[in-house]
């Protein structure tokens, strides 16, 4: 590592910067490819479309899937968010949205490197062949109403720095989890059988948490010693970020007050043609999708995790959960953990049916 007068762009003078050497770049779908070909070449075996329901330690472990059990001497958990407890990890890692554009610009115009600044939110720049990939702004997850101009601001940050950009031609977003130390959390599970381990945390940098993880848990599941092992802990407590803990917590819980609120609107004629709103009816709030035909479906606004209310994300056109960062798709289909269930059904009131 050493410091630069200015990153290496022609059009955009970015001031000082520090410059990491030696960095690989990585084919996110060839490296999974290529992972997936040397598991099955080992004798290992790859399951797709299998629910995992539940998780249990003991010897031997067990993973439910549907009518299905399956054994094991261990079992990881990497599920980007765990899906096997509710409370051990939960409340020291905190979810957030970002969001990305990608537009072709001219071949050679910019340099092979990964940038990104120290803003809030921040911005960060690679290039793909000939694609620049520019993401950031991110937020709390069920935590903003103006997703879809999360895209524009990243749009107008990147022309202003690089003119070369021809039109949008990806636009996208997903959850990264971070943690309150800003380590991930790879290890055996806190509060939980010794051969229950986990990975989670990974802060947007799954790649290389992945292939850590890869080698940690194998240490750790045959009994190996290893020198991260107690850096990457998930039962570590770290005074330093004892600040940030609380802080997250604390929002974590005002979220529970949404019980306590009205609903997004007063009536289901207020909710445009796929899109997405939150209704109160009673004592109980109903999760409201008209979808591109004009038909309404509702779901319990409760999320499956531990019951905050969740809050339609219009960009992503997801049901997200503001506490734990449970995503359920339009549908109320889950997306991603905690939640490993669906949001439940609620049945419409006659004056709320789709014509």
């Amino acid at each position: 590592m050493k410091a630069v007068a200015r990153a290496p762009y022609g059009s955009w003078d970015s001031g000082p910067c520090l410059l990491f050497p030696r960095q690989g770049q990585f084919h996110p779908v060839k490296y999974l490819a290529g992972l997936a070909a040397a598991i099955q070449r080992d004798g290992g075996r790859i399951y797709t479309h299998t629910h995992a329901d539940h998780v249990e330690g003991g010897v031997p472990g067990l993973i439910h899937a549907r009518s299905r059990i399956v054994t094991a001497d261990a079992i990881v958990v990497a599920t980007n968010v765990p899906i096997n407890d509710r409370l051990a990890i939960h409340p020291k890692q905190a979810p957030y949205m970002t969001y990305v554009i990608g537009a072709r610009v001219p071949a050679g115009s910019l340099p092979r490197v990964l940038a990104w600044d120290t803003g809030d939110p921040y911005h960060y720049v690679r290039i793909h062949e000939d694609f620049l990939i520019v993401g950031g702004e991110d937020h709390k997850t069920g935590q903003a109403q103006n997703t879809p101009q999360r895209h524009a601001r990243l749009e107008a940050w990147a022309r202003s720095r690089f003119p070369m950009m021809g039109p949008l031609e990806f636009a996208w977003g997903g959850q990264v989890m971070e943690t309150m130390d800003t380590l991930a959390f790879i290890g055996r599970n806190p509060m939980d059988h010794d051969n229950i381990f986990i990975v989670t945390g990974d802060s947007g940098m799954g790649l290389t948490h992945g292939t850590i993880a890869g080698i940690l848990l194998t240490d750790l599941i045959l009994g190996r010693g290893n020198p991260w092992a107690a850096l990457y802990d998930p039962s570590r407590v770290t005074l330093r970020a004892a600040a940030e803990w609380a802080k997250e917590n604390s929002n974590m819980a005002l979220q529970y007050a949404d019980w306590l609120t009205g609903g997004d609107v007063a009536s289901a004629d207020e909710i445009g043609r796929d899109a997405g709103a939150v209704m109160r009816r009673g004592l109980e709030k109903v999760a409201v999708y008209r979808d591109a035909g004009g038909a309404l479906h509702e779901y319990s606004a409760a999320c499956a995790h531990l019951g905050c209310i969740v809050h339609w994300n219009p960009a992503e056109k997801t049901w997200d959960c503001p506490c734990h960062g449970s995503r359920y798709d339009a549908h109320g289909r889950v997306i991603s953990g905690p939640a490993n269930r669906d949001l439940a059904s609620a049945e419409r009131a006659p004056h709320q049916r789709a014509a």
